[in-house]
């Protein structure tokens, strides 16, 4: 189906597309409307259409500008371009944008009709292509962490050979030997809650796929993905380092820009330097993942390079605080009561082998509170400044046990918080799938067309379910079926047969066994009783 939004700064030629749109036997969705470029991303960010139709010219605003955008930030994303000037440069400007047509006003509807039909045969074909696509990613799931480790040890255990290498990686189609190598890497800062993993996956592979598609066809890649992070491996055979490092850095900047625009969460990329040695590649894979998790520091949603932060080429030099934060943030994110106290445990011990410094005793656990308050602020929308309270609490305070406790205080209140907000979200998608089930029950549901239509995998969704309403969703599905059944018996002109189709069954037989499994009457029997005590 078609999601469209239009795009112009005359109102009444939106109302007339709409009107010659609505007129075609073509599945479609407006999905918004807009006067301005502005106006318009603001409702894409929203919506996500596959399809947008726009002027060129709107006062101010300038559609091929829009158009430049959209091939940043959604690039799978069809344009159409309303024009009323026959002018060859807008034309070469617009196919540069990667615009699907470009069609002179007054509107042609025969054009405009087949325009869209050519692009519904287009969106369709992606989508199947993307279904057949689908099983192969499956199969790649468990496999894709331990590529990565092969790439790497066919590398290391051939530092001498290069032939051998290249051969090695040729057999499976991997092109990456060059004169140089950069590593991006971008975190997606998201713990790997064991419901939530089949679903980040997913969307991650995807994310990988569009990200990949920014490459220039020059430089060779190799990328891999789990379900939080993205490594690109690229490598080059110019020998000009500086503008090498200047086109790496422009295609991080482009892939920032469209996963600030489309992707919801925070997240950092982390830039290593430029090695000339594939035996260096390892240790630059390494100091990209160091330079990302700097991001608490320089800040979310921005690239970091290994020069900024202060990472040598042979490695990372942090203190093991920062490690210990970390993985305390981690189990916080868990919820992970036991965990968290233990590894502000370990914090605690380390800050004690200060020799006795109260002053950086106790800025070390001010810098622990900061770092937990702005990045739990971040993700699960907790006050925005850290708590003055808590902060004057710590810096009044001279026994660093009652310091650990403030702080364990916080920890324990936080996990509390997560939990609600996760209760309360799993909470909403429940009774948004019972809504469906209690309006579409007459129709051919099942989990799968449940699962689609709330946005989760079947998967998660049947265990969520569970968890949450202590039954299936195939229970819950014959339980509201069987209670509107007992609303249509009471009509003594529907046959047996018809209240069955009327709640979803096509065999009366088997809805007269579900009926009596569950009321312990024959639907025959239960509407006589109704009788009889009428």
């Amino acid at each position: 189906m078609l999601n469209i939004v239009l795009v112009d700064d005359e109102q009444l030629i939106i109302y007339h597309l709409i009107k010659i749109i609505s007129s075609f036997d073509i599945p479609h969705k407006i999905v918004g409307t807009a006067n301005n470029n502005q106006q318009a991303l603001t409702i894409i960010r929203e919506t996500h259409p596959n399809l947008v139709i726009t002027d060129i010219r709107m006062g101010g605003s300038n559609g091929l500008d829009l158009c430049d955008m959209l091939t940043i930030t959604m690039p799978h994303t069809k344009i159409i371009i309303l024009s009323g000037f026959d002018d060859f440069e807008y034309a070469q400007k617009a196919l540069r944008c990667n615009v699907f047509n470009y069609l002179l006003k007054p509107i042609n509807e025969k054009e405009l009709y087949a325009q869209l039909v050519q692009v519904n045969i287009l969106l369709e074909q992606e989508k199947e292509t993307e279904a057949k696509n689908f099983m192969l990613k499956e199969q790649l799931r468990e496999c894709l962490p331990l590529m990565q480790e092969w790439f790497f040890k066919i590398i290391r255990e051939n530092l001498d050979n290069p032939e051998i290498i290249d051969s090695t990686f040729c057999l499976f189609n991997i092109d990456i030997l060059n004169r140089s190598y950069q590593v991006l890497f971008i975190d997606f800062l998201q713990d790997n809650n064991a419901q939530e993993i089949e679903k980040e996956f997913i969307n991650v592979s995807r994310l990988a796929q569009t990200i990949t598609l920014f490459i220039e066809d020059d430089l060779k890649k190799i990328y891999f993905y789990d379900t939080s992070s993205i490594t690109i491996i690229l490598s080059s055979d110019s020998s000009d380092m500086v503008e090498v490092q200047k086109r790496n850095y422009h295609l991080a900047d482009r892939i920032r820009q469209y996963l600030d625009f489309n992707y919801q969460h925070p997240f950092s990329i982390g830039l290593s330097t430029i090695v000339q040695n594939i035996a260096q590649l390892r240790q630059s894979v390494k100091d990209a993942i160091a330079a990302s998790k700097y991001s608490f520091y320089i800040g979310f949603n921005e690239i970091i390079c290994t020069t900024d932060v202060g990472l040598r080429n042979v490695g990372e030099i942090v203190p093991n605080f920062k490690y210990i934060q970390e993985d305390l943030l981690k189990y916080i994110r868990l919820c992970d009561s036991q965990h968290a106290e233990q590894f502000l445990n370990i914090f605690y011990l380390n800050v004690l082998q200060l020799h006795g410094d109260r002053i950086l005793a106790t800025n070390k656990f001010l810098e622990l509170y900061y770092y937990l308050s702005n990045s739990l602020s971040q993700e699960f929308n907790f006050d925005k400044t850290p708590s003055q309270k808590i902060v004057i609490q710590l810096e009044n305070c001279t026994n660093l046990e009652k310091i650990k406790g403030i702080l364990s205080d916080y920890v324990n209140h936080s996990i509390q918080n997560i939990e609600q907000l996760r209760t309360n979200k799993s909470r909403k998608l429940i009774d948004k799938a019972k809504i469906y089930i209690q309006t579409n029950y007459a129709d051919d549901i099942s989990l799968e067309s449940i699962a689609y239509e709330i946005g989760l995998s079947a998967c998660y969704l049947s265990t969520l379910f569970k968890n949450m309403e202590k039954t299936s969703i195939k229970e819950y599905i014959t339980d509201v079926r069987i209670e509107a059944s007992k609303k249509y018996l009471h009509d003594i002109n529907l046959k047996i047969y018809e209240v069955a189709a009327n709640v979803g069954y096509t065999d009366s037989r088997y809805f007269s066994q579900l009926f009596r499994k569950k009321v312990g009457y024959t639907p025959g029997q239960y509407r006589e009783f109704i009788k009889s005590e009428t």
